[in-house]
Protein backbone atom coordinates (compact mmCIF):
# COMPACT_ATOMS: atom_id res chain seq x y z
CA UNK A 1 0.00 0.00 0.00
CA UNK A 2 2.49 2.61 0.90
CA UNK A 3 4.69 2.14 -2.29
CA UNK A 4 1.58 2.37 -4.55
CA UNK A 5 0.41 5.54 -2.40
CA UNK A 6 3.70 7.24 -2.14
CA UNK A 7 4.31 7.21 -6.11
CA UNK A 8 2.90 11.16 -6.34
CA UNK A 9 4.82 11.47 -3.14
CA UNK A 10 3.92 13.43 -0.62
CA UNK A 11 0.57 15.33 -1.79
CA UNK A 12 -0.71 11.74 -2.18
CA UNK A 13 0.15 10.86 1.41
CA UNK A 14 -0.59 14.07 2.93
CA UNK A 15 -4.05 13.60 1.86
CA UNK A 16 -4.67 10.87 3.06
CA UNK A 17 -3.05 11.47 6.51
CA UNK A 18 -4.87 14.21 7.17
CA UNK A 19 -8.03 16.21 5.43
CA UNK A 20 -8.57 19.96 6.02
CA UNK A 21 -5.89 22.99 5.68
CA UNK A 22 -4.26 25.51 8.13
CA UNK A 23 -5.56 28.95 8.77
CA UNK A 24 -3.26 31.09 5.78
CA UNK A 25 -0.06 32.84 6.97
CA UNK A 26 -0.13 36.01 5.41
CA UNK A 27 4.27 37.62 3.67
CA UNK A 28 4.73 40.59 6.36
CA UNK A 29 8.23 41.09 6.59
CA UNK A 30 8.96 43.15 9.67
CA UNK A 31 11.65 45.37 7.91
CA UNK A 32 9.95 48.10 5.20
CA UNK A 33 10.89 47.62 1.49
CA UNK A 34 14.23 48.78 0.60
CA UNK A 35 13.91 51.95 -2.02
CA UNK A 36 14.11 51.29 -6.14
CA UNK A 37 17.68 51.93 -5.83
CA UNK A 38 19.08 50.36 -2.66
CA UNK A 39 17.29 47.66 -3.59
CA UNK A 40 17.98 47.58 -7.51
CA UNK A 41 22.23 47.76 -6.43
CA UNK A 42 21.15 44.65 -3.55
CA UNK A 43 19.39 42.40 -6.32
CA UNK A 44 22.49 43.16 -8.32
CA UNK A 45 24.86 42.31 -5.84
CA UNK A 46 23.66 39.02 -5.61
CA UNK A 47 23.42 37.74 -8.72
CA UNK A 48 26.85 39.37 -9.21
CA UNK A 49 28.09 36.53 -6.59
CA UNK A 50 25.71 34.08 -7.61
CA UNK A 51 28.35 31.34 -8.73
CA UNK A 52 27.74 29.75 -11.99
CA UNK A 53 25.68 26.28 -11.72
CA UNK A 54 25.21 24.01 -14.75
CA UNK A 55 24.27 20.82 -13.10
CA UNK A 56 24.20 19.08 -10.15
CA UNK A 57 23.68 15.74 -8.52
CA UNK A 58 22.31 14.98 -4.95
CA UNK A 59 20.74 12.14 -3.00
CA UNK A 60 17.93 12.38 -0.34
CA UNK A 61 15.90 11.59 2.35
CA UNK A 62 12.50 12.59 3.50
CA UNK A 63 9.95 12.56 6.24
CA UNK A 64 6.35 13.78 6.29
CA UNK A 65 4.74 14.23 9.26
CA UNK A 66 0.73 15.22 9.13
CA UNK A 67 -1.91 14.06 11.52
CA UNK A 68 0.45 12.11 14.08
CA UNK A 69 1.83 9.58 11.27
CA UNK A 70 4.77 9.75 8.61
CA UNK A 71 6.03 8.59 5.83
CA UNK A 72 9.50 8.55 4.32
CA UNK A 73 11.52 8.09 0.68
CA UNK A 74 14.57 8.48 -0.83
CA UNK A 75 15.46 10.83 -4.16
CA UNK A 76 17.78 11.13 -6.72
CA UNK A 77 17.88 14.44 -8.18
CA UNK A 78 19.55 15.15 -10.89
CA UNK A 79 19.73 18.36 -13.37
CA UNK A 80 21.51 19.95 -15.70
CA UNK A 81 21.35 23.42 -17.80
CA UNK A 82 19.20 24.48 -19.43
CA UNK A 83 16.02 22.27 -18.83
CA UNK A 84 17.04 19.09 -18.05
CA UNK A 85 15.76 17.45 -14.56
CA UNK A 86 15.35 13.90 -12.86
CA UNK A 87 14.17 12.75 -10.02
CA UNK A 88 13.78 9.05 -8.89
CA UNK A 89 11.68 8.55 -5.75
CA UNK A 90 13.13 5.38 -3.68
CA UNK A 91 11.43 3.52 -1.00
CA UNK A 92 13.25 3.93 2.20
CA UNK A 93 15.32 0.53 1.77
CA UNK A 94 15.97 -1.41 -1.63
CA UNK A 95 17.01 0.08 -5.03
CA UNK A 96 13.96 0.00 -6.97
CA UNK A 97 11.87 3.17 -8.42
CA UNK A 98 8.72 4.06 -7.15
CA UNK A 99 8.34 6.75 -9.68
CA UNK A 100 10.25 8.86 -12.06
CA UNK A 101 9.79 12.40 -12.91
CA UNK A 102 11.77 13.64 -16.23
CA UNK A 103 12.12 17.04 -17.77
CA UNK A 104 14.27 17.49 -21.17
CA UNK A 105 13.46 20.03 -23.74
CA UNK A 106 10.44 21.59 -22.83
CA UNK A 107 8.73 18.20 -22.11
CA UNK A 108 8.20 16.60 -18.85
CA UNK A 109 7.08 12.99 -17.86
CA UNK A 110 6.16 11.14 -14.72
CA UNK A 111 6.22 8.27 -14.63
CA UNK A 112 4.21 5.62 -11.82
CA UNK A 113 6.11 2.21 -11.94
CA UNK A 114 3.63 0.27 -9.19
CA UNK A 115 0.72 1.49 -11.16
CA UNK A 116 2.50 1.17 -14.51
CA UNK A 117 1.08 4.11 -16.06
CA UNK A 118 2.80 7.97 -16.92
CA UNK A 119 1.67 11.58 -17.36
CA UNK A 120 3.47 14.02 -19.69
CA UNK A 121 3.02 17.78 -20.01
CA UNK A 122 4.77 20.88 -20.94
CA UNK A 123 3.97 22.33 -17.70
CA UNK A 124 7.10 21.28 -15.61
CA UNK A 125 5.80 23.09 -12.57
CA UNK A 126 2.52 21.44 -12.56
CA UNK A 127 3.82 18.18 -12.89
CA UNK A 128 6.45 18.81 -10.45
CA UNK A 129 3.87 20.32 -7.78
CA UNK A 130 2.14 16.79 -8.53
CA UNK A 131 4.43 14.41 -7.98
CA UNK A 132 6.40 16.45 -4.78
CA UNK A 133 2.98 17.03 -3.78
CA UNK A 134 3.64 20.31 -2.70
CA UNK A 135 2.62 23.78 -4.38
CA UNK A 136 4.57 26.25 -5.98
CA UNK A 137 7.58 24.30 -6.64
CA UNK A 138 9.13 25.17 -9.66
CA UNK A 139 12.42 23.65 -10.91
CA UNK A 140 14.03 26.98 -10.03
CA UNK A 141 13.03 25.95 -6.72
CA UNK A 142 14.21 22.36 -6.61
CA UNK A 143 17.30 23.68 -7.64
CA UNK A 144 17.85 26.44 -5.01
CA UNK A 145 16.78 24.18 -2.49
CA UNK A 146 18.91 21.09 -3.18
CA UNK A 147 22.27 23.64 -3.53
CA UNK A 148 21.28 26.33 -1.28
CA UNK A 149 22.36 29.08 -3.96
CA UNK A 150 18.84 31.13 -5.17
CA UNK A 151 18.07 31.39 -8.51
CA UNK A 152 19.16 34.14 -10.73
CA UNK A 153 17.00 36.98 -9.98
CA UNK A 154 14.87 39.15 -12.18
CA UNK A 155 15.92 42.70 -10.37
CA UNK A 156 12.72 44.99 -12.41
CA UNK A 157 10.25 41.92 -11.22
CA UNK A 158 11.63 41.79 -7.02
CA UNK A 159 10.82 43.27 -3.81
CA UNK A 160 13.67 43.47 -1.31
CA UNK A 161 13.88 43.72 2.39
CA UNK A 162 16.89 43.89 4.84
CA UNK A 163 16.23 41.38 7.83
CA UNK A 164 18.02 42.04 11.47
CA UNK A 165 19.69 39.20 11.31
CA UNK A 166 22.06 40.50 8.24
CA UNK A 167 20.18 38.59 5.35
CA UNK A 168 18.28 39.89 2.76
CA UNK A 169 14.20 38.93 1.93
CA UNK A 170 13.71 38.87 -1.91
CA UNK A 171 10.13 38.55 -3.01
CA UNK A 172 10.22 37.20 -6.22
CA UNK A 173 6.80 38.16 -8.53
CA UNK A 174 7.89 36.09 -11.24
CA UNK A 175 8.68 32.96 -9.20
CA UNK A 176 5.72 33.42 -5.92
CA UNK A 177 8.74 33.08 -3.80
CA UNK A 178 10.52 35.01 -0.72
CA UNK A 179 13.69 33.93 -0.61
CA UNK A 180 15.93 35.39 2.15
CA UNK A 181 19.30 35.11 1.41
CA UNK A 182 22.64 35.69 3.92
CA UNK A 183 24.27 38.56 2.30
CA UNK A 184 27.64 38.15 3.38
CA UNK A 185 27.63 34.44 1.62
CA UNK A 186 25.16 34.53 -1.02
CA UNK A 187 23.39 31.18 0.42
CA UNK A 188 19.76 31.12 0.43
CA UNK A 189 18.88 30.35 4.21
CA UNK A 190 14.66 29.86 4.02
CA UNK A 191 12.05 31.08 1.86
CA UNK A 192 8.55 31.15 1.50
CA UNK A 193 5.84 30.25 -1.05
CA UNK A 194 3.47 32.33 -2.21
CA UNK A 195 -0.05 31.62 -3.62
CA UNK A 196 -0.55 33.30 -7.04
CA UNK A 197 -3.00 35.98 -6.34
CA UNK A 198 -2.70 36.80 -3.66
CA UNK A 199 0.35 37.21 -0.49
CA UNK A 200 -0.83 34.45 1.25
CA UNK A 201 2.46 31.98 2.26
CA UNK A 202 1.52 28.04 1.26
CA UNK A 203 5.08 26.45 1.98
CA UNK A 204 7.78 27.99 4.34
CA UNK A 205 11.45 25.91 4.40
CA UNK A 206 14.43 26.39 6.16
CA UNK A 207 18.14 25.04 4.87
CA UNK A 208 20.53 24.47 7.75
CA UNK A 209 24.43 24.21 6.68
CA UNK A 210 27.12 21.93 7.96
CA UNK A 211 30.23 23.14 5.72
CA UNK A 212 29.53 20.99 2.66
CA UNK A 213 28.85 22.45 -0.70
CA UNK A 214 24.87 22.20 -0.50
CA UNK A 215 22.67 22.63 2.47
CA UNK A 216 22.41 19.31 4.56
CA UNK A 217 19.15 19.02 5.80
CA UNK A 218 15.40 21.13 5.00
CA UNK A 219 12.97 21.67 7.09
CA UNK A 220 9.52 22.75 5.84
CA UNK A 221 6.02 23.63 6.88
CA UNK A 222 3.38 22.72 4.46
CA UNK A 223 0.07 24.73 5.07
CA UNK A 224 -2.12 24.05 1.47
CA UNK A 225 -3.24 21.70 0.09
CA UNK A 226 -3.10 20.33 3.46
CA UNK A 227 -1.08 21.11 6.75
CA UNK A 228 2.27 18.89 7.53
CA UNK A 229 5.63 19.16 8.82
CA UNK A 230 8.70 17.55 6.43
CA UNK A 231 12.32 17.16 6.81
CA UNK A 232 14.98 16.32 4.28
CA UNK A 233 18.42 15.21 4.71
CA UNK A 234 21.02 16.19 1.56
CA UNK A 235 23.78 13.63 0.93
CA UNK A 236 26.11 13.77 -1.55
CA UNK A 237 26.10 16.71 -3.48
CA UNK A 238 27.82 17.41 -6.17
CA UNK A 239 27.81 20.62 -8.24
CA UNK A 240 29.14 21.13 -12.04
CA UNK A 241 28.89 17.21 -12.22
CA UNK A 242 29.71 16.00 -15.84
CA UNK A 243 25.83 14.19 -16.61
CA UNK A 244 25.14 12.37 -19.63
CA UNK A 245 22.31 12.64 -22.10
CA UNK A 246 21.15 9.31 -21.48
CA UNK A 247 20.51 10.35 -17.09
CA UNK A 248 17.62 11.77 -19.31
CA UNK A 249 16.70 10.19 -21.93
CA UNK A 250 13.91 7.91 -20.34
CA UNK A 251 11.71 5.73 -22.66
CA UNK A 252 7.81 4.86 -21.14
CA UNK A 253 7.64 1.33 -21.59
CA UNK A 254 4.96 0.25 -23.81
CA UNK A 255 3.08 -1.62 -21.19
CA UNK A 256 2.19 1.95 -19.58
CA UNK A 257 -1.01 3.32 -19.58
CA UNK A 258 -1.26 7.36 -20.23
CA UNK A 259 -3.15 9.25 -17.67
CA UNK A 260 -5.10 12.90 -18.09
Amino acid sequence: MRSSRGVLLAGCVVAALLSGCAAARVFQPEAAELPFDEGALACENLNHQRPNITSFRSSAESTVTAGGESISFRYVIVSREPDSLRIDLLPTEGAFTLGLLVAQGGVTRVLNAQEKTFIESRDSAALIERFLGIRGFSPALVEAVVTGIPPELDCSRVAIFRENGGGLTVLSERDRVAFTIAEDTGRLTSFEVLAADSNDVIVTGSLYYSGGQGPSSMSLSIYEPHEAQGILLFKKVSLNPEISDEVFSVRVPDTYTRED
